[in-house]
């Protein structure tokens, strides 16, 4: 999908410093916080390839039916506070790691979150990346990132806003999400993410709406 004029307005939003969370246990809710300082909350993880387009990972660690996709715990402060998800370039096929969990109704955040990741670029993708919301097959959107994490520098942690309003199809519906977050790629592609939760929208940001 391709909104070119929201572009300028997501890059300005992605670039913004990492700034480290002080979320305590109890405020956290599975419905807003789903991957918080490396740690899954009420999700768990499904890798995704030709041979095997759902396996579900116990824990944080594991690899696609393919091996074309990898995940592992890494460290971003602290020794295991993040996972890395690594695309090989020995398979050009298609790779996804998502999050999956009960569904939940996020149709009221619309205009008022983004999906808010906090990551780092190990490799740099030479093929398209999508990031995407899955309600139940065929329901889901995904979005290209490619023109932003591109403007990012390798080996540096930031902070990477999706306003939930971008994420459009027409087969979507926010009100029965099962995974509030996927990423995928065919080609080659390594990341690391601390956290991954709804953030409120800054103040007058309009984003992906028509104005």
């Amino acid at each position: 999908m391709h909104y070119p004029n929201i572009l300028k307005s997501l890059l300005a939003l992605s670039g913004m410093l990492l700034l480290p969370l002080t979320i305590q246990a109890q405020e956290l809710n599975p419905n807003y916080a789903y991957l918080i300082k490396g740690e899954l909350i009420g999700r768990n993880i499904s890798l995704g390839d030709p041979t095997n387009w759902g396996l579900w990972i116990p824990g944080r660690e594991g690899e696609s039916a393919s091996g074309k996709v990898k995940v592992a715990p890494t460290s971003f402060k602290g020794e295991g506070d993040a996972i890395q998800i690594t695309w090989s370039p020995k398979k050009m096929i298609h790779g996804s790691f998502a999050l999956y969990g009960n569904p939940i109704d996020l149709s009221k955040f619309k205009d008022a979150v983004s999906l808010t990741i906090d990551m780092r670029i190990d490799v740099k993708p030479d093929k398209n990346v999508n990031v995407g919301l899955d309600c139940g097959y065929p329901c889901r959107a995904d979005l290209s990132i490619n023109a932003l994490i591109k403007r990012m520098p390798k080996g540096k942690w930031f902070s990477l806003p999706l306003p939930l309003n971008c994420f459009k199809s027409d087969n979507f519906d926010l009100s029965k999400i099962n995974s509030p977050f996927s990423i995928a790629t065919d080609g080659n592609f390594k990341v690391s993410i601390t956290n991954i939760r709804l953030e409120k929208l800054p103040e007058g940001e309009k984003s992906c709406v028509e104005k």
